[in-house]
């Protein structure tokens, strides 16, 4: 057992991507403004936008270590690299931290918190039911969320923080489905129930198609009406035809594997590049 499969399982990544995710947002809603916001308050929020979704991601294969077993044997817990004990303690430990640190700054940064972690973790024991997919969407504007309450939840700017929320829904959506349509066998073995299980993979890959052109329409339509910059209207467009290039390309061989995880691998990078023009909303 080594730290750096507790690593591997924290999606650095995507908690990289969360954490810097809040401070562009809080960044972006305070018009650029550093010494607004200050140092405090941004590194609270990458603090909590990157241990949130790293206890996020450590909970969620403690709890698919069954699927696991089937699906994906070579990850750290199946394979016995780590323990399921250590890694559910941490699932705990790094919210707490999250917390702790937003009580210090500002309560309703707190209750943000409270909220995405919720969302964050509760999602893992809902596997149950098809509908938790969309409660791991809905997580994913968190960013959002808290950048917006951290710049002083400016009320010129609501429609912007709802376009951007919708565009992420929407953008992660279409790639939980693309990950749910990888793991069929697995999560009807276990009994989990997801969008692919229930509409099957043939329709499933529709929404994949839907997802990407509505996801970055919804950007790029919150883009002209806020009066954004053409820098953002640029980068996001860019983004949004590369995301709906991974997406058709799973749509058309919905049940080869290798096209599905070539995919979902384009997808983290192509919301990476939706994040850095998210950055440029106002550039």
């Amino acid at each position: 057992m080594g730290v750096l499969d507790y690593f591997s399982m924290m999606r650095i990544p995507n908690s990289l991507m969360s954490g810097v995710g809040a401070v562009f947002m809080s960044l972006m809603f305070s018009n650029y403004c550093v010494d607004c916001l200050g140092v405090v308050r941004l590194a609270a929020g990458f603090a909590t936008g990157f241990t949130v979704t790293a206890a996020s991601m450590l909970v969620n294969d403690v709890v698919d270590l069954g699927v696991d077993r089937v699906n994906k044997p070579w990850k750290p817990l199946p394979s016995g690299r780590a323990s399921p004990r250590v890694a559910l303690a941490l699932s705990i430990f790094l919210p707490l931290i999250a917390l702790a640190v937003n009580l210090s700054v500002d309560k309703g940064l707190a209750l943000v918190t409270v909220v995405y972690s919720a969302l964050g973790l509760g999602y893992s024991f809902l596997r149950k039911h098809w509908w938790s997919q969309l409660i791991v969407a809905a997580s994913t504007t968190g960013p959002i969320a808290y950048g917006y309450v951290a710049a002083g939840s400016p009320s010129s700017s609501i429609h912007v923080a709802l376009g951007l929320s919708i565009t992420i829904f929407v953008v992660t959506l279409g790639r939980e489905v693309l990950k749910a349509m990888q793991d069929v066998e697995g999560d009807r073995l276990h009994g989990y129930s997801t969008i692919p299980l229930k509409l099957g993979v043939e329709e499933s890959a529709k929404l994949l198609v839907f997802a990407g052109i509505a996801g970055p329409a919804a950007g790029i339509t919150t883009g002209v009406i806020a009066g954004s910059g053409i820098v953002y209207k640029a980068v996001i467009s860019v983004a949004g035809g590369l995301y709906l290039y991974s997406m058709v390309k799973a749509y058309r061989k919905p049940r080869e594997k290798n096209v599905l995880e070539e995919a979902r691998k384009e997808t983290l990078l192509e919301m990476m590049l939706g994040l850095v023009a998210f950055w440029m909303f106002r550039v």
